[in-house]
């Protein structure tokens, strides 16, 4: 039996795969702890991983909800810069109070989100094997990749290697603060300068929880990089749903995530676009703690928090903010989308979404009632086009290997 430890962002989409894959190594005899801010330990626990605080005295009881809240107000330049001020702070209070903590706790490998330099870090001055976690996007740059904050399409053109080379001068201007924080103790440690995030990846292993198909071409990953599909599991069905209420038309699925929670405009517009189809529409909040919606025409089935494992197989369509974790899920399922990609890296993955052809992608600012209407109306049929390359990607992801796969090379990495 092993120990694996795993350091991610301490949000929502970012933990939930990591979750399924740590209950998946569990089921397998291994133990798995997660190390985060105290603030976190409920959303752990109640994930059934083990979990160990770091730096609480560092990191005052309810500081990480304001970040996340005034996350959720932000967009474009505003919610990067924020974004990674915050992850800044996360990755001092890693380097500076997880080094004794993971020792204490007798860890034998770390499972490490791509967003979370600061466990690669850590990994290597202990001198622990470790995953790269490609819980989102991949971070791996190459010339014709576009740098994950930004909905550009892919191009095969001098213009487009240009236009993703200034991208990422821009990118490495932002994160800047953090690489400064990760350098500053990797000289304490004696360890080699990080120059680029690619630095930071394991050499080891490399997991991402997509099919190739969805990603966009790429030549340059390394061979210890893996494509496997979504990762997730049946544990969401213990969220009460009222499944009584369907009425077997047609399932709407709309979701935009946890952090857009709040924002009402979404919800009401899509309410809105829906009103008369010979379909139900059903829209989850994101928020487990309850907040007051105004009433929305037409009459959908809302719920604070959905079974997405559960609704997903009836669907017949999925709208989204273009989130990893609800666009993969999707797909699994073999459910198109309408997507309306709103902040982070969400332009990026819709980006992918729209090449694929197995969903139509509506950016925020061209939203309007009778746009997202009428995609509605063009994916609903039977035989769509979009209907018809989801199902094909479906077939892809049931080939990846998902959780079973992920934890197969997990496994081997210990054994090495």
């Amino acid at each position: 039996m092993s120990h694996f430890g795993i350091f991610c962002p301490p949000v929502t989409g970012h933990v939930n795969p990591l979750a399924a894959l740590g209950r998946t190594l569990a089921g397998r005899g291994h133990r798995v702890t997660i190390f985060q801010v105290a603030d976190f330990e409920s959303k752990v626990r109640s994930e059934e991983l083990e979990f160990v605080s770091l730096g609480s005295e560092h990191f005052p009881t309810g500081s990480l909800a304001q970040s996340i809240e005034k996350l959720a107000t932000l967009s474009g330049v505003k919610a990067l810069k924020y974004a990674v001020e915050c992850e800044r702070r996360m990755s001092h209070l890693i380097l500076e109070f997880a080094p004794t903590a993971i020792c204490a706790a007798g860890i034998h490998a770390l499972l490490v989100d791509q967003n979370e330099p600061a466990g690669a870090t850590v990994a290597e001055h202990l001198k622990l094997p470790f995953a790269s976690i490609c819980s989102s996007l991949p971070l791996n740059r190459e010339p014709l990749i576009p740098p994950p904050f930004v909905g550009w399409a892919w191009q095969d053109s001098q213009w487009a290697r240009l236009r993703n080379k200034i991208g990422y001068a821009v990118s490495d201007h932002f994160i800047s603060p953090i690489q400064e924080i990760l350098n500053q103790y990797r000289r304490r440690w004696s360890l080699p300068r990080l120059r680029t995030p690619d630095d930071s990846f394991s050499r080891l292993a490399q997991l991402a929880q997509m099919p190739k198909e969805f990603d966009f071409p790429r030549d340059r990953l390394p061979c210890g990089f893996h494509y496997l599909g979504p990762w997730f599991d049946h544990f969401s069905s213990r969220i009460p749903f009222p499944f009584e209420k369907l009425n077997g038309k047609p399932l709407i699925y709309a979701s935009l995530g946890t952090l857009q929670s709040k924002d009402h405009r979404y919800f009401g517009l899509i309410a809105e676009a829906c009103k008369g189809l010979d379909a139900q529409l059903v829209l989850s909040l994101g928020d487990v703690s309850g907040i007051d919606v105004p009433t929305l025409p037409g009459d959908p089935l809302v719920v604070n928090y959905a079974p997405q494992s559960e609704l997903l197989p009836r669907a017949a369509l999925t709208i989204t903010h273009s989130g990893m974790n609800t666009t993969q899920q999707s797909l699994y399922f073999g459910v198109p989308m309408v997507g309306i990609p709103l902040t982070h890296d969400q332009p990026a993955i819709a980006a992918r979404l729209a090449r694929t052809g197995a969903g139509i992608v509506i950016p925020p600012r061209r939203l309007t009632r009778a746009r997202l209407r009428a995609a509605v109306e063009s994916i609903l049929p039977p035989n769509s086009k979009p209907r018809k390359q989801a199902r094909i990607l479906r077939e892809a992801i049931r080939q990846a290997g998902g959780l079973e796969r992920a934890a197969d090379i997990v496994e081997q990495i210990v054994a090495r």
